[in-house]
């Protein structure tokens, strides 16, 4: 099982770095796909992955990748966008069940719309060094002694 998923994650990454675009393309398309992984998308992430790309004038296959890398970690985000926005709006008990709910909302939102650029920028600046720095070497790397 667990090998099997790491030969999963050796072919996308071997996709990914033989892609014939250039680096922001495929940083700015990786970068949309995974910042999807925030934002609740029931089940359909890949496809707005692979679609947000687009629009974005990234590469559509970067998205994808993208999307579908950190799709497991999307309680994770879930969470930290709950934790981020009750630092700006703490959660408020002693309501109605409604108005907890609200409460819930209006603090995920905001943590969604603080990480969303927070991560966006942060991810697009790695992923677009590492394209242009290292593409060559981590090919290799990935081909040759990434063994599954």
């Amino acid at each position: 099982m667990i090998r099997k998923k790491l030969r999963e994650l050796k072919c996308l990454t071997l996709k990914l770095l033989r892609l014939k675009d250039n680096a922001h393309s495929i940083a700015l398309g990786f970068t949309v796909g995974l910042l999807i992984n925030f934002v609740p998308s029931f089940g359909i992430g890949p496809v707005i992955s692979t679609a947000s790309a687009k629009i974005f004038k990234g590469n559509p296959f970067a998205g994808l990748v993208g999307g579908v890398s950190l799709i497991w970690a999307f309680p994770f985000f879930f969470y930290l966008n709950l934790v981020v926005g009750h630092l700006f709006f703490p959660l408020d008990s002693s309501g109605d069940a409604v108005g907890v709910g609200l409460q819930i909302g209006k603090a995920f939102f905001t943590g969604m719309m603080i990480n969303i650029p927070l991560f966006g920028i942060l991810i697009y600046a790695i992923m677009n060094s590492a394209v242009k720095k290292y593409r060559g070497t981590l090919l290799t790397f990935v081909q040759r002694k990434w063994n599954v």
